[in-house]
């Protein structure tokens, strides 16, 4: 974790400071650095969330607001990526910590310029008992078998390997590997105690492939249900320059505009609040069995509306 801490430190020392120069393309900043393009995506929502001035340009290119730089905020490049990761930390803290943060960025950048972008971060949870988050920090970082107490569940007592303690849509999670290698997702403010032991266990070597390619903490090691979905005309330049499915890929564009993707999960709940949301501009053109759960769930919605609207 603290070799995890320096390279993070060192890649947003390094973005900061080709900002100050003027515009980044991330793919190229990502081959600088030999990381994976999520990875620079990532220290890049590190720097907007601690409300740097960054507006994008185009897709992969970005630059700071006009007439700010770090020179003119009197504060080096590793003294603003030390800024930004104390934001990382209060905003997960919340309550007095993220109000001093609030406060000690005015005084250090905001005075300078007023950024005229919003970018809305999802609320959630912060760590409720900090110890317990230091001892799982720890037998990540040793690779140390624990034992926890889980609420309500029969994982507790089990011997488990700890991965990572991961954040999706506004919850952490510990990741861990049980007795049949399969990834488990744990809430955080669920586990009660942890007891680590004197075993050891390896990281699993695809681990950053299988996080990068995640949506959504219903992620699976193996993707074993290939789909194809139809994306209308009107919202296709969302999907030209977002991915919203996990391995998205854009395999044909019709003369009228609309895009033809394919993406890959090992359970259907990683996409299917994204198709929801889309409808009625997303299509699932295959595989069947998706689209009937859809619209399973579709007449269930429409069923208890209309029973609703009745009483």
């Amino acid at each position: 974790m603290l070799n995890d801490t320096v390279n993070k430190i060192s890649r947003l020392i390094y973005i900061l400071n080709e900002l100050d120069k003027g515009e980044i393309f991330l793919p190229r900043i990502a081959n600088d650095l030999g990381v994976t393009l999520r990875t620079i995506q990532r220290d890049l929502h590190i720097l907007e969330d601690a409300k740097f001035p960054i507006t994008s340009i185009r897709k992969g290119r970005y630059c700071f607001v006009e007439g700010f730089s770090l020179g003119r905020a009197s504060v080096t490049a590793r003294e603003a990526a030390m800024l930004a990761l104390t934001a990382d930390i209060a905003y997960t803290l919340g309550g007095p910590f993220e109000y001093t943060y609030k406060l000690l960025h005015d005084k250090i950048i905001g005075q300078q310029v007023q950024n005229p972008f919003f970018v809305k971060v999802t609320q959630g949870q912060a760590f409720k008992d900090p110890n317990l988050v230091k001892i799982l920090e720890k037998a990540i970082n040793n690779q140390n078998h624990i034992v926890i107490e889980y609420e309500n569940s029969k994982l507790s007592g089990r011997k488990i390997s700890p991965l990572k303690i991961a954040w999706f849509d506004g919850f952490w999670y510990l990741l861990a590997n049980g007795k049949d290698e399969t990834i488990l997702k744990l809430r955080l403010d669920k586990i009660q105690a942890v007891k680590p032991l004197d075993t050891t266990f390896n990281v699993p070597q695809k681990l950053e492939k299988i996080l990068d390619d995640s949506a959504s903490i219903w992620f699976e090691e193996k993707r074993k249900h290939k789909v194809r979905l139809i994306i209308s005309a009107q919202v296709a330049k969302y999907f030209e320059k977002r991915d919203y499915f996990p391995q998205q890929e854009i395999v044909e564009t019709a003369k009228d505009g609309t895009l033809t993707i394919e993406c890959a999960v090992g359970r259907y709940e990683e996409i299917l609040p994204t198709i929801l949301q889309w409808m009625p501009h997303v299509l699932v053109q295959e595989p069947q069995e998706l689209i009937d759960l859809i619209k399973t769930k579709v007449n269930a919605f429409r069923k208890d509306q209309k029973q609703y609207d009745n009483n």
